[in-house]
């Protein structure tokens, strides 16, 4: 029996379609067992500082901000949020929020940005100064919190031997196309290799957008300060306590971010910058990523004609239902066909992101522009101002 070397090629898109299928299906199914784990009961409400960093005053700021002063958490808490710039927009927000909840403990700090080379730690070192308790929540400023989050939180740092609590990230509210893409990718593949990670190879992915840990564990670590000149500081954070015998832990309970009418641009900006990330700190892992994303596969094998063409049609369908199902499990509620429909582009605009994270050294985060190298360390540019290490004590903060 012979063998055609010119089917070579077709066999070779052909395995790789049905690999992906397979993977992502897996991944799919990992997601969406976590999803369904109970979160633990409440047995003591400790103190919690929640440090928000913010930057910008979008649309939708003072009500996700003001979502947090809604918790049912039986135990002391105070708020601190915090930012690098006195001209921000954000603090008038801010300092509204604070006017109007004159119950809250509401913490307002104007820090200093080079205290650090990654702009959010930055922000953090200034915030953390003036924090009065323990237990620290670092939130992101467009998370809008149900009224359980920080119940669910403690209770899963009160499991034995757990060090830091991380969540899967849903996108609400897309009301533009970059919305759709972004809340797409994060109810799919982004919740789909978290779950995967974790699951199948104990290894924790930590997504910074939710954070809850211990302030003396984090010191023993370095504190902040170890995490100030790499871009995945919550990649590392998360390597570090597991790497002192702390378990990391990603809770079932979903943390939902506003998007609101984000941009293309800022889809396109923030996953290439994840790209750049993931493959400066784990490029062995990297390489095999696009056999995770069935589509841009199952798309060549419906050019080659023939039967190829109605076996593609098929894949995708599947493809899409899994991204459906995920979505659906992440974010609750039905998944619009328009959002289905962009599933190809999303998935094509992600592995153009994956090219582009092999050549492309420079990266561009909240202003800022640097270069990035192994383990995702920081430089800045030629021709930009280096941080100078200085203090990290905050310029101001207003009670």
């Amino acid at each position: 029996m012979s063998f055609d070397v010119d089917q070579l090629p077709t066999l070779f898109v052909a395995t790789a379609a049905a690999t992906s299928l397979g993977a992502r299906t897996l991944l799919g199914i990992c997601a969406a067992v976590r999803l369904r784990r109970r979160v633990p009961e409440l047995y003591d409400a400790p103190p919690i500082s929640v440090l928000k960093p913010l930057r910008g005053a979008e649309a939708h700021l003072y009500d996700d901000l003001s979502s947090l002063l809604c918790q049912d958490y039986p135990g002391q808490w105070e708020l601190v949020l915090g930012v690098t710039d006195p001209g921000d927009d954000a603090l008038p927000v801010a300092r509204r929020l604070q006017r109007e909840h004159p119950h809250h403990r509401i913490v307002i700090v104007v820090g200093k940005p080079g205290a650090a080379m990654n702009p959010k730690v930055a922000n953090l070192l200034g915030i953390a100064a003036v924090a009065r308790h323990d237990i620290w929540l670092i939130s992101d400023s467009n998370v809008r919190a149900r009224p359980d989050y920080l119940r669910a939180m403690v209770a899963e740092l009160g499991a034995p031997g757990v060090g830091l609590v991380a969540n899967i990230v849903a996108g609400d509210d897309a009301a533009s196309l970059g919305a759709v893409l972004e809340s797409m990718q994060l109810a799919g593949f982004i919740a789909g290799t978290v779950c995967g990670a974790d699951m199948l190879f104990g290894h924790v992915c930590v997504i910074g957008k939710s954070m809850l840990l211990r302030k003396r564990e984090l010191a023993r670590l370095g504190g902040l300060q170890a995490f100030a000149d790499v871009l995945g500081e919550d990649y590392a954070m998360g390597r570090a306590f597991a790497g002192a015998g702390m378990k990391v832990t990603i809770s079932s309970h979903i943390v939902h971010t506003t998007l609101g009418a984000w941009s293309l641009r800022s889809f396109a900006m923030r996953h290439l910058r994840w790209a750049q990330m993931r493959r400066w700190i784990a490029p062995r892992t990297f390489i095999a990523e696009p056999l995770l994303s069935p589509t841009p596969w199952l798309l060549v094998l419906a050019f080659l004609g023939g039967a190829w063409t109605s076996v593609a049609a098929i894949g995708l369908l599947w493809a899409m239902a899994i991204e459906a199902l995920s979505a659906r499990s992440l974010r609750g509620g039905a998944v619009r066909w328009r959002e289905l429909g962009l599933v190809p582009v999303k998935d094509l605009a992600m592995l153009s992101f994956w090219m582009l994270a092999w050549v492309r050294r420079s990266v561009t985060w909240r202003g800022n522009h640097y270069r990035i190298g192994p383990g995702s360390v920081l430089t800045p540019v030629v021709g930009d101002a280096t941080p100078a290490p200085i203090d990290a004590a905050p310029i101001e903060a207003a009670p």
